[in-house]
């Protein structure tokens, strides 16, 4: 029985042992092919790319366990305590931080800002300014052949309108639509008359030659068909419509509806069609029932009434009008700057937080390196030569990561504060040029 014993052990024994082998081979690796391993760390990076790149430590960031590092370096190979790049690259290996996800975040900030215009392509651009068109319905009924203070009402009103075109911003649009300028006010004509309505000026910037022929196309003539003036300006305006479009119409007239017409309610579907408009009425030396109507007209579009009595008081009017357009550059660039300094605050404060975060895993980081060395000085696996020049290359990695962050932030910085001051600038500079225009 013993002799069968003895027999069975030793054919079992070269089983265990290649299936121990085999296990080793296809599980876990030994302690000497992790020896192996580590010792073929790579070297740790010089460059801010490269340590920003670099593969986490096996304990960095919130997996930090001292106790376990400390047995990590217990069991550093013997081989490394006599090089410190290679010290240095194992407690690398255990404790550098990840980097790379905040460092993605930090490059991908982009400075540039624009101000109610988002620009992904990183250009700076103004914002963006609203289109104004500026249609002018001018009455041109035979009444408008009778005399104010001044001189004729037609010649005043044309020498008013003319200057008006002539000092609306540069960017702005502006037409030149007539009513009752065909047949004559005597009832033989007055169908002729009704159906009369032109756009001698189409919606267009402003050209003084083409403007001034167009107002030499017409006299005082016949009817007033108030509300088909209107309704063609209609026409006029239905492609000049939506976000960021602001469309004004200026109405010169010297009297009411006598066409039959319904001026109110074209003035009311204008208003509801989307084109959004605001119309204002200037009546021209009006009676009391004609300032009614105006009045309601100008209500209807969204607009104001205003009567006026002579040829200085429709300059006066006028002028009130650049000085209200003047205004608006004037609070529209107050506005844009205002845009500007918000835009770069909010970008300052994402500038903020992307470095803050990158930065703010650099100081555990040499923390836990620095007492990593010492502990392999204070265990006997290193000697003080190693340890100083390890503290080196810590350090060295740090002023690295730190120094360099800091310059490319405060790079970051300056260009966010140049297009900050370059939109100012810009909107200082397109006010000014469109007050100007208005002088």
């Amino acid at each position: 029985m013993k002799l069968f014993k003895a027999v069975l052990a030793l054919l079992v024994l070269p089983v265990y042992l290649v299936a121990c082998s085999q296990e080793e081979q296809a599980g876990a690796p030994s302690e000497e092919v992790k020896k192996k391993q580590e010792s073929t760390l790579p070297p740790v990076p010089k460059t801010l790319e490269g340590l920003m790149r670099q593969n986490p430590g096996k304990y960095a960031g919130d997996k930090y366990n001292k106790a376990a590092v400390n047995k990590e370096l217990d069991k550093m190979p013997k081989e490394y305590a006599k090089d410190p790049e290679k010290v240095y690259s194992y407690i690398n290996h255990l404790l550098a931080q990840n980097y790379l996800p905040l460092y993605n975040r930090f490059l991908a900030f982009n400075p540039n800002f624009s101000v109610n215009n988002a620009t992904p392509d990183g250009k700076i651009k103004m914002p963006k300014l609203e289109k104004i068109n500026v249609e002018i319905v001018l009455d041109a009924s035979g009444s408008m052949a009778g005399q104010v203070a001044g001189g004729q009402k037609m010649d005043l009103a044309k020498e008013a309108v003319r200057s008006f075109a002539s000092s609306i911003p540069k960017e702005a649009k502006v037409s030149l639509r007539v009513y009752g300028h065909k047949g004559s006010n005597q009832p033989k004509d007055k169908q002729l008359s009704c159906q009369s309505s032109e756009l001698v000026y189409p919606l267009n910037t402003y050209d003084q030659a083409q403007f001034e022929s167009a107002l030499s196309k017409f006299k005082p003539t016949g009817y007033t068909p108030l509300a088909k003036g209107i309704e063609e300006a209609h026409k006029d305006l239905a492609d000049a419509k939506g976000e960021g479009v602001r469309n004004v119409i200026y109405v010169v007239s010297d009297g009411i509806e006598t066409c039959g017409g319904n001026p109110v309610k074209a003035a009311q579907q204008l208003k509801d069609s989307g084109i959004k408009p605001v119309i204002n009425i200037v009546g021209f030396d009006v009676d009391d029932a004609g300032q009614k109507q105006l009045q309601e007209v100008a209500e209807a579009g969204g607009g104001v009434y205003k009567s006026v009595y002579s040829a200085n008081d429709l300059k006066e009017y006028l002028q009130a009008e650049k000085d209200r357009i003047k205004s608006e550059w004037e609070m529209w660039a107050i506005d844009t700057k205002l845009g500007a300094w918000s835009a770069w605050a909010k970008k300052r404060e994402e500038l903020e937080e992307a470095y803050g975060k990158l930065t703010d895993l650099t100081p555990p980081e040499t923390k836990r390196l620095f007492e990593a060395n010492d502990y392999l000085l204070q265990k006997g696996l290193i000697n003080q030569d190693i340890n100083t020049e390890v503290t080196k290359l810590i350090l060295e990695r740090q002023r690295t990561i730190e120094g360099e962050l800091n310059d490319r932030y405060f790079e970051i910085g300056d260009v966010l504060e140049r297009v900050e001051k370059q939109i100012k600038e810009d909107a200082e500079k397109t006010s000014d040029r469109n007050i100007s225009d208005l002088e």
